[in-house]
């Protein structure tokens, strides 16, 4: 008699930890599953745009210099395109003549180099508008331009479009490969990375 109560005892004991096992394990697995969340891609692409900061005095375009309002570092360059339009937006047929129908200076070496692709290139990477705010502009290339007086074809007036447009700044191989035709490479200078200029 004793033996057979001291089995059942056992097997309740057995049975007792079989079932506390299974529940732990069961209600663990549970838990797990109810509050594991996919993990999204927390990857964000960098976007990289660009604008014309400039004074107009009259019919004057002073201090034109390009701001980075991207949000990562990058390369910039411009194409300054001048032309005769009347109010409805067309263009003259002939180009107006520098130093003739209209005057501009350049602030060439103030960071800035004229590539052999005609483009204008600032030397140096520029931080983005969203990284530095009060230091994410170039250097001035254009100090000023002007129309000279009754140069104008009847009904025209002097436009000066500064087309710019920007690169990020890393990985180096982007702005060699990309803007190949006026860049030849990237060096170290002073400790910053600076563009080599085709000339």
């Amino acid at each position: 008699m004793k033996s057979i109560l001291k089995t059942k005892k056992s097997i309740a004991l057995l049975f007792s930890l079989a079932l506390l096992l299974f529940v732990s394990v069961g209600g663990t697995l549970a838990y797990l599953i109810d509050t594991t969340q996919p993990v999204g891609n927390t990857f964000t692409s960098s976007k990289v745009t660009t604008a014309v900061v400039e004074t107009l005095d009259g019919q004057t375009k002073k201090n034109v210099s390009i701001q980075n309002t991207g949000d990562t570092t990058a390369y910039i360059r411009a194409a300054v395109v001048v032309n005769w339009k009347d109010v409805d937006g067309n263009v003259y047929g002939q180009v107006p003549v520098a130093g003739t129908d209209y005057t501009i200076t350049y602030a060439l070496g103030n960071g800035w180099k004229q590539g052999a692709d005609g483009f204008y290139y600032y030397i140096r990477p520029v931080q983005s508008v969203a990284e530095a705010p009060s230091d994410c502009s170039t250097q001035v290339l254009i100090n000023s331009c002007s129309p000279v007086a009754d140069r104008a074809p009847s009904g025209y007036y002097l436009n000066m479009e500064i087309l710019c447009s920007g690169i990020q700044s890393q990985p180096e191989k982007v702005v060699t490969e990309l803007w190949s035709e006026g860049v030849s490479g990237v060096s170290m200078v002073d400790d910053v990375p600076t563009l080599t200029i085709k000339e």
